[in-house]
């Protein structure tokens, strides 16, 4: 028989929904989720735990943002970004997740570009690598929106020291940079995040796919070629329905075979 299309769906179309209900709607939709473990979905929060382990659904799971921890020579601030992913790894690992993902650095306002930085987000990275190894859980980090606002926005802005690659659509879009990472994203690419925006210039909207400059197609078809899974990050269930049959109506839902 058929099973469902290959396209998980990020639990951050739901945010206003109790993490139960929220998978609960997704196992509607799609085949898989992605858990935003932060604030009210946080996987910390015993009740959470619970709905992941008895959704019925594979899922990664996206680690809280840590954007300025990770990149600061503060040694207090970077022990204590780690040690929050850490819990956060260690849950996901327990409960099963295929996945964890992390964003580099992240900054309000633009920076040039800056070697302690680049030192520090590389050290953060090994000690990822470490937990990832130690707790069986793959782990892989997301490119950036914003050029001069991170020091992840193109292929081999940064050493990933043996993590994999999250390709945010939405986020190479405004870096005019998704060419490149389909190209040649020097890192092995495990993860896709689908949305849409208009290109340079726009926001980080995070707007239905088929609505924006975003090519939904070559993008899927790397993903598929390397078998890295993918997930509509959206912010609402409208956008997620838009997606979807626009996905659908240009035949770019996998389907297959149980």
């Amino acid at each position: 028989m058929l099973d469902h299309p290959d396209i998980g769906i990020s639990t951050g179309a739901y945010a206003e929904l109790p993490l139960a209900a929220a998978l609960a709607r997704i196992a509607e939709l799609a085949p898989a989720a992605e858990i935003f473990s932060y604030g009210s979905h946080s996987l910390l929060k015993p009740g959470n735990a619970l709905a992941a382990a008895t959704s019925g659904l594979p899922f990664s799971v996206h680690g809280p943002f840590t954007h300025f921890e990770f990149a600061t020579t503060s040694g207090s601030k970077h022990r204590a970004a780690v040690d929050l992913h850490r819990r956060h790894m260690e849950a996901a690992a327990e409960l099963g997740a295929f996945l964890y993902i992390v964003h580099p650095d992240l900054h309000r306002r633009p920076r040039a570009w800056n070697a302690k930085v680049v030192a520090a987000l590389e050290r953060s990275f090994e000690e990822l690598r470490v937990l990832q190894d130690e707790l069986g859980l793959a782990v892989a980090v997301e490119n950036m929106p914003l050029t001069r606002h991170s020091h992840f926005t193109a292929p081999g802005d940064l050493d990933l020291r043996g993590l994999g690659l999250v390709l945010d659509t939405g986020h190479a879009a405004l870096t005019g940079t998704l060419a490149e990472w389909l190209d040649d994203p020097q890192a092995r690419l495990r993860h896709v995040h689908l949305h849409d925006n208009g290109g340079r210039g726009d926001g980080d909207r995070h707007q239905p796919v088929g609505s924006g400059v975003v090519d939904a197609g070559p993008v899927l078809a790397a993903a598929r070629a390397v078998g890295a899974t993918i997930a509509l990050e959206l912010t609402n269930e409208a956008d997620v329905l838009t997606s979807l049959e626009y996905l659908r109506a240009h035949d770019l839902l996998s389907l297959r075979i149980r």
